[in-house]
């Protein structure tokens, strides 16, 4: 059976209040809060829900600790691949400990093992305070300290969001590509813009 536990886990505490943390069943109402808004969902993929209800937000939680969304940590070799313990990927954004966001890292499968994209969105009050451009660069350090496995970042950002395209590249994502016609949101088609980050030797 596969080892169940979840370390290290993500906790992050950076100046101005702002931190990274595990969620907790208390979050359940600020997140539902923040999320439930179709500015942020605006520039998201469909998969997030909206209206996005408490009931949402629990069973968001419960999904990302379930064995199949973890990945484990610890020393990768071709050998033997990781052996470290299975690790939780998504984590809640806080301002002075209230979750108002997310981060977390979605890993590939076959081919792309060794890859990963981030996502992360935050709650409207919070634009334009800095907090994500904050909460990526440690973020993006603690998956490197982590996950031995990962060698590729990716991002991938609605062209029309260059607030968050701007957060990916101040953290050291480099810009590699433009995709017309990238996704189809809201009916509408949009260019997206292609951005990576591979681990710093």
């Amino acid at each position: 059976m596969a080892n169940k536990t979840q370390a290290p886990t993500c906790k992050i505490d950076l100046p101005g209040g702002i931190g990274i943390r595990a969620y907790r069943d208390s979050d359940t109402a600020s997140i539902s809060r923040s999320a439930n808004n179709p500015n942020v969902v605006k520039h998201l993929r469909d998969r997030f829900p909206f209206p996005y209800t408490e009931e949402v937000a629990k069973s968001w939680f419960d999904i990302v600790t379930q064995e199949e969304n973890m990945t484990r940590s610890g020393k990768w070799t071709v050998e033997h691949g990781a052996e470290g313990p299975l690790t939780v990927t998504n984590y809640a954004v806080t301002v002075n400990d209230e979750a108002v966001g997310a981060i977390g890292l979605d890993f590939g499968k076959d081919i792309y093992l060794r890859t990963a994209e981030i996502g992360y969105w935050l709650g409207e009050e919070h634009w334009g305070k800095g907090v994500m451009s904050k909460a990526v660069p440690p973020f993006i350090q603690w998956a490197w300290d982590t996950f031995g496995v990962l060698a590729r970042v990716n991002g991938e950002v609605n062209a029309e969001n260059k607030g968050s395209a701007s957060i990916l590249k101040k953290a050291g994502f480099v810009v590699e590509g433009h995709r017309s016609n990238g996704a189809f949101k809201n009916g509408e088609f949009v260019d997206l813009v292609i951005l990576g980050m591979v681990r710093p030797s």
